[in-house]
């Protein structure tokens, strides 16, 4: 059933929930940030005696292995009704993915997502209901048709099914601490953050930054989360490959709509 239909949509909990919000944004207006918004409707839900939590802290489990990734539910309205606040200039398809995300980790049926950015609040609420199933796996034949090597090939069949369970709309923490598990699933040895030693005219350069991922010892990997990878990504990708010893790399966009069409290869020379 299209979430537009769900029955549970038009509740008496949803029209509360809607009425708080309103009552707030009609208080202080837009422009705010969204912890301003967070408190005042938490103040507002108090005050109507209506049970919630917020920042109800939402684990990550993938394939049954509890994942450290911090999330947090920006309020949760008698364990029913998720609320994420935004304060955007407009509500993103990322962030309705990251709503239908969150719904189906934490097997909440219903959400509201809420950007206080607006003029009239109504024109800022995206109800959707959730699923607790991941989306219909439809990459087994969309592999990239590049000519990619077997390990190159098993790293991205490993991402396409991270994104598959994961969806879209999280932060790249998430896809690269999934992305680890599913390949050590696969009995493939990564390693994550390693220092990035760079050497200019013989010398050693100590930098801060950390090389993301290595996989096998042969390919670095990074994951992005944006709406494509851009040819700067690419570049600084390049220069973090110069500081890994290994020659081959794959850059991963996770919230391009399909993955198959924003994987990246480059090279060290």
């Amino acid at each position: 059933m299209p979430a537009s239909q769900h029955p549970d949509l038009g509740s008496d909990l949803t029209k509360v929930a809607i009425g708080a919000a309103i009552a707030v944004h009609r208080a202080l207006g837009p422009g705010l940030d969204e912890a301003d918004y967070e408190r005042a409707l938490h103040l507002e839900l108090q005050a109507l005696e209506v049970e919630h939590e917020c920042q109800v802290p939402l684990p990550l489990i993938y394939k049954g292995v509890k994942l450290d990734c911090g999330y947090r539910m920006d309020v949760v309205i008698s364990g029913r009704l998720l609320l994420e606040l935004k304060a955007a200039e407009g509500i993103h398809p990322l962030h309705e993915a990251q709503l239908l995300t969150y719904l189906r980790l934490s097997k909440i049926v219903l959400g509201l997502l809420l950007n206080f950015n607006t003029l009239v609040l109504k024109d800022g609420i995206l109800r959707r209901a959730g699923s607790v199933a991941p989306p219909v796996r439809d990459y087994a034949a969309k592999m990239p048709s590049q000519d990619f090597d077997e390990l190159s090939r098993e790293v991205i069949a490993a991402a396409l099914e991270v994104q598959h369970v994961l969806g879209h709309g999280l932060l790249r923490s998430a896809y690269e601490a999934c992305l680890v598990q599913e390949l050590k699933q696969r009995g493939i040895k990564s390693e994550v953050n390693l220092p990035a030693n760079l050497i200019y005219r013989d010398h050693l350069i100590t930098s801060r930054k950390e090389i993301p991922m290595v996989v096998a010892g042969r390919i670095m990997v990074t994951c992005h989360c944006a709406k494509e990878i851009s040819p700067l990504q690419l570049a600084r990708d390049r220069s973090l490959l110069k500081a890994t010893g290994v020659e081959t790399g794959l850059s991963l966009n996770f919230h391009a709509e399909s993955l198959v069409t924003e994987i990246r290869r480059i090279r060290g020379h």
